[in-house]
């Protein structure tokens, strides 16, 4: 599949990365015709800052991360993420550990997706949005720009709807209710710092 060595993580030739404003782990796979690095599709900010990405990550093919803006001047990809074909990461988004995107999936700048969190195919965010840990968000979902997606629940539907708690992802995840609450916390904490959902 022509994959090379660079930096300790295994990069398809046809995929063009912005090295200057990328600082990046090991044992991360970026797939062919993945673009990281371009400025960030922002009509009134320019791109300002650079993209972290940590460890053990998989990009599949035909996926995108932007550059940050003044507002946050990171992009951000925690580890042990896998985000399959034609995922798109927009300017300045902080994605946790341990999220998964189906195909497809799209978020708006500025979006914070929490930790063990999985978005289906064809999911939609508004920017500015918070996607709670450990969400469950079914395929052809549209997460629209005020609703709240809590940590630990099933999402689905255009508009969005919270359908039930994601049972089978807390139970594989081995998460308490003491520790849903202390995620549901955290959650709010990252709205008040970030100053999101504006």
């Amino acid at each position: 599949m022509d994959f090379k060595k660079i930096k300790g993580n295994l990069v398809h030739k046809t995929a063009i990365i912005n090295w200057k404003y990328l600082s990046i782990g090991k044992n991360n796979i970026i797939g062919p015709y993945v673009v990281i690095g371009t400025d960030a599709q922002h009509i009134k900010e320019n791109s300002n800052g650079k993209i972290i990405i940590g460890n053990n990550n998989i990009i599949r093919e035909f996926s995108t991360v932007h550059l940050p803006t003044k507002l946050r001047k990171i992009t951000f990809i925690g580890n042990n993420c896998h985000f399959m074909t034609l995922s798109h990461i927009a300017h300045d988004c902080y994605i946790e550990n341990g999220v998964v995107f189906s195909n497809n999936v799209t978020l708006g700048g500025n979006t914070y997706v929490m930790k063990n969190s999985q978005l289906g195919f064809n999911t939609t965010v508004h920017q500015n949005q918070v996607i709670g840990s450990y969400s469950m968000i079914g395929m052809g979902t549209i997460i629209t720009k005020k609703f709240r997606v809590v940590p630990g629940y099933t999402y689905v539907g255009n508009p969005i709807k919270k359908i039930k708690k994601n049972i089978i992802g807390l139970k594989r995840k081995k998460m308490s209710s003491n520790n849903l609450k202390k995620e549901t916390i955290r959650f709010k904490e990252i709205i008040k710092k970030h100053n999101l959902y504006e």
